[in-house]
């Protein structure tokens, strides 16, 4: 089996990681210019949802259905696609937008661990190491090993908070409504997370499309929605497992340079050190699997 080579449809899935390194970036700056997260939220997922209505409007309908059914579940899926943005906007407050992002990227091991207990699959010797190789990358990177790291267990906990939305998520995505155009399950999902919204922040929404809350919203909008769904959606089906695993792995090292280029924060080597463990820990399945099929 011949390795795939770096096209177009690769390419659209490594800018699609990389984009997701900028969210926390943006919300870290939005808040330093006083933007109220109860402001940015609904107008970022009422931005995202007619864009993808639109969207979905204007490109032609494949031959599939979406089910009633499947529509509902779609929609309350929006509910920790809100989490998300919510956890992750009170981490990065916390303890910064590198530490956050490691936090995040935790859902590469918490998403097999709920799946196998689900299907009652016993995971593999292989992942368990994985997935100790993860944690151990968080402890180091954290400063927790070496008692030099400032452990602050609130941010901690609205990080892990954000893996865990983030986990239900890709759960939900790849087990409901599989045969349904991207554009539409998107639109459905950034739709359910607008409302779900109205009723978290309920009297402190408020809505100004001219105005600098907008600016923001719209400017995370792009990065953390609907870039990576539109660049993803076209480039994983045409990418290799292998190749689309280990170009995901992308967005902690992107996180953690735009942090030091926009934020000037100060990358620590334990961040570093925990930050190559985590990306070799993601990217070594893909390897392995790549590596079997070219011996076949």
């Amino acid at each position: 089996m011949k390795y795939p080579a770096i096209g177009i449809a690769p390419l659209s899935v490594l800018i699609g990681s990389i984009s997701y390194g900028m969210p926390g970036i943006i919300l870290s700056i939005a808040a330093t210019h006083g933007v109220a997260i109860n402001h940015l939220m609904p107008i970022q997922f009422l931005f995202s949802f007619l864009l993808f209505f639109l969207f979905s409007e204007l490109t032609p309908r494949g031959a599939g259905t979406f089910p009633y059914r499947d529509k509902v579940l779609v929609v309350f899926t929006g509910i920790p696609v809100l989490l998300i943005t919510y956890c992750f906007y009170h981490a990065v407050l916390r303890i910064g937008v590198p530490t956050s992002t490691l936090l995040l990227m935790q859902s590469s091991w918490i998403v097999p661990v709920v799946s196998a207990v689900y299907k009652k699959q016993p995971l593999s010797r292989s992942e368990w190491t994985r997935f100790a190789i993860i944690l151990v990358g968080v402890l180091i990177s954290t400063g927790m090993l070496s008692g030099q790291g400032q452990f602050d267990l609130t941010g901690v906990l609205w990080g892990l908070g954000a893996a865990l939305a983030y986990s239900v998520v890709i759960l939900s995505s790849s087990n409901i409504a599989n045969g349904v155009r991207v554009i539409d399950k998107a639109k459905n999902l950034t739709f359910g997370a607008f409302i779900a919204s109205l009723f978290l922040f309920n009297s402190q929404v408020k809505i100004d499309p001219i105005s600098i809350d907008a600016l923001w919203a719209v400017t995370n909008a792009l990065f953390s929605s609907i870039l990576p769904i539109l660049l993803f959606g076209f480039g994983m089906p045409r990418t290799h497992s292998s190749l689309t695993g280990m170009l995901v792995a992308i967005e902690l090292p992107a996180a953690f340079i735009f942090s030091h280029l926009f934020l000037n924060e100060h990358i620590a080597a334990e961040q570093i050190i925990g930050c190559t463990l985590i990306i070799v820990a993601i990217i070594s399945q893909p390897i392995a699997g790549w590596l079997k099929n070219k011996k076949d």
